[in-house]
């Protein structure tokens, strides 16, 4: 360190005669990977970047422990008003519903996936899907817990994943039947390039939205007056 009796020189400078080095020509920073040498440039443009990066770690830093106390303080709400809890981890696998149709006052929901969650925040988990690598955010309830990070992620997943995105074509309409439940005629589908077993009960409104004419002729084909009533009026 230069000082004003040596007339602004440093004491090793005065007693070896050489330049007095800087004490930031080496900078180490302790991480997972161990000590890490930082070299210290002149650079101004470079100098800039590195406290522009230096910034965006801080502020990432601080969002996490603002987001991990939020999540906290409503984990502790709902854990104070016995509300169940909906906890997951980053790497962890879970399903997400899908509402496909309203019928009556209830909804239909379908859960598809898995998907892996990459981010966890106070109120939503983002989501990757399997196959399109494609982010979404979605909030906790509509997620549900199906592996942990240890899932073995093998081709035959992979197809059950993929094969929720496939649009079938319809081949025919093998038979029909009443479903209380949901109120509404549902149609055995046959679809074209699978096997008889592979035929699902669809809800006949549904089905009607997109082969309008093949369930009408259908129904001018049945002796069932209440169903054919059923498809006239919808």
């Amino acid at each position: 360190m230069a000082v004003p009796s040596l007339g602004g020189r440093a004491p090793v400078e005065m007693f070896t005669g050489l330049p007095c080095p800087s004490p930031l020509e080496a900078i180490f920073v302790d991480t997972d990977q161990g000590p890490k040498n930082i070299p210290v440039v002149k650079s101004s443009a470079t100098c800039e970047q590195q406290l522009l990066e230096l910034k965006e770690s801080v502020q990432e830093m601080h969002r996490q422990m603002k987001d991990q106390r939020a999540k906290q303080t409503l984990l502790n709400q709902k854990q104070r008003r016995g509300e169940q809890l909906v906890n997951f981890s980053v790497g962890d696998y879970v399903l997400k519903s899908r509402v496909d149709e309203k019928v009556g006052n209830k909804l239909l929901v379908t859960w598809i996936g898995p998907f892996v969650i990459t981010r966890a925040d106070s109120h939503s988990f983002r989501v990757r899907n399997l196959i399109s690598g494609k982010e979404s955010d979605v909030h906790a309830s509509r997620l549900k817990f199906y592996a942990d990070k240890s899932l073995n992620v093998n081709e035959e997943l992979l197809e059950h994943v993929a094969s929720q995105g496939i649009v079938l074509k319809v081949d025919g309409i093998r038979d029909h039947r009443w479903n209380d439940r949901i109120k509404d005629y549902e149609l055995l589908m046959h679809w074209h390039g699978l096997g008889a077993i592979e035929d699902s009960w669809e809800p006949m409104k549904s089905v009607r939205k997109d082969v309008r004419l093949m369930v009408e002729n259908y129904a001018k084909q049945t002796s069932d007056n209440d169903f054919t009533a059923a498809v006239v009026s919808v």
